[in-house]
Parts: structure tokens; C-alpha cells; sequence
């Protein structure tokens, strides 16, 4: 999702509240997808700019929007500072390596990403 959400922050200006306009406005589904080589790509227009989004592989057009409720609930509510922290990471949380604890009979899984 944090690449999803730079690509969307860089297309608004690095606002959050432009961010936000932008996720609602693909969630209405303002934007076409189309398969190439097996793989969805999405394009919009938002705010007269153009959007060029390639979903991962084995990701479908419901993943997308999926994509942009996440994105959405994750971002509103921050301001335009703690937006830019969380995706250029400034506190340094994303990992590649999977954290979790374990105690007698309970599992906990904690996500790397911070969501």
C-alpha cells in the first residue's frame, strides 16, 4: 500500500487532503483498467492529471478498489506531515522480515508495514 499511496501523494501535490480527494474519486470509479500481458493496468484522470497505476500479478480490479479503501481509511485523518513520515518511512518501520511473538497458547502477529 505505500507504494500505492506515494504514487497517489506525488499526483496530488504531496497533500494529504488532495490524497484523499484523489483515493475517493478512484473509488467512484473514475478510472478504466485493461489486461495487458496478463496483468491489469489502471488509468485515470483525476483532477486533470493523468493516473497510470499496474497492479502486482494475480491482483484483479476488485483488488484495486480494495487498494483504495485501505489507502483511504489508513490515510484520513493525517495531516500533510505525518502522510510524508509514513510513506517515505521516517520512522524506519518497513521490514522485509516478519514479526512475530508467540507465548503458550496465543499467537500475535504483528505486521511489518505498520497496518
Amino acid at each position: 500500500m505505500r507504494a500505492f499511496l506515494f504514487t497517489i501523494w506525488i499526483k496530488s501535490g504531496k497533500s494529504a487532503d488532495q490524497t484523499i480527494e484523489l483515493l475517493e474519486q478512484l473509488a467512484a470509479k473514475q478510472y478504466s483498467i485493461a489486461e495487458q500481458g496478463g496483468r491489469y493496468v489502471v488509468s485515470a484522470t483525476v483532477q486533470g492529471k493523468s493516473f497510470t497505476y499496474e497492479l502486482p500479478e494475480d491482483e484483479t480490479p476488485y483488488d484495486f478498489i480494495q487498494l483504495c479503501y485501505d489507502a483511504w481509511r489508513h490515510v484520513r485523518g493525517m495531516t500533510d506531515q505525518e502522510l510524508e513520515d509514513f510513506i517515505v518511512d521516517a520512522d524506519n518501520e518497513v521490514t522485509n522480515i516478519t514479526q512475530a511473538t508467540f507465548s503458550k497458547n496465543a499467537y500475535q502477529y504483528q505486521s511489518p508495514y505498520g497496518n
